[in-house]
């Protein structure tokens, strides 16, 4: 009878384990050089927010990577790996901060509470620009170079994809419908 229930058991925690699903994609636009450092991101899933904390360098006078996605209430750590000082702001609406200047080694943290798109500046270097993609859940992804990306662990449920671009927009609603255990491919029309 023991044995019995260890295995019952068993079979619902592995079961348990395959409950959500895998959104897998790629974004096609007329501009081969545009398909990397775009956000997708789901809209509306139910759920408990889990924050992240990620970090953001500031290297070769440039924010590495570019652009990032978190959650609401994700911290990004600014870290300076140049030889010279940085700072970083922002004075978009989701988010209005500024570091003071740092020096190499150093860095700086800053906590993101409200979605939206955050431009980073430099005020020592003005030619510096980075993005953090604060979205309302932590259902989102940055395509790669090739325009790929993939969003895991998705509860099943039919959603609105999000897509955030520096400088194209999407060609019309585009929605996904993910199931138990299972990969859904979607394709992303950007224009102008």
């Amino acid at each position: 009878m023991k044995t019995a229930l260890f295995i019952t058991g068993f079979g619902l925690i592995a079961l348990d384990g395959y409950c959500n699903g895998t959104i897998t994609g790629v974004i096609e636009t007329d501009l081969a050089k545009n398909k990397r450092d775009i956000v997708v991101y789901l809209k509306n899933v139910g759920g408990p927010v889990i924050p992240r904390s990620v970090t953001v360098d500031q290297h070769h006078m440039m924010f590495n990577p570019r652009v990032v996605t978190v959650p609401v209430g994700s911290t990004v750590e600014f870290s300076n790996h140049d030889k010279i000082y940085h700072n970083v702001f922002s004075i978009s609406e989701p988010k209005k901060f500024s570091l003071d200047t740092y020096a190499s080694g150093s860095s700086g943290k800053v906590k993101f509470d409200r979605p939206g798109a955050v431009n980073l500046l430099c005020h020592v270097h003005s030619e510096m620009s980075g993005w953090v993609i604060v979205t309302e859940n932590q259902y989102a992804a940055v395509a790669e170079h090739d325009g790929e990306f993939k969003i895991q662990d998705v509860p099943p449920g039919t959603y609105e994809v999000g897509v955030w671009s520096e400088t194209q927009k999407p060609e019309g609603k585009i929605t996904v419908a993910v199931k138990d255990g299972e990969t859904t491919e979607t394709i992303i029309k950007l224009g102008n």
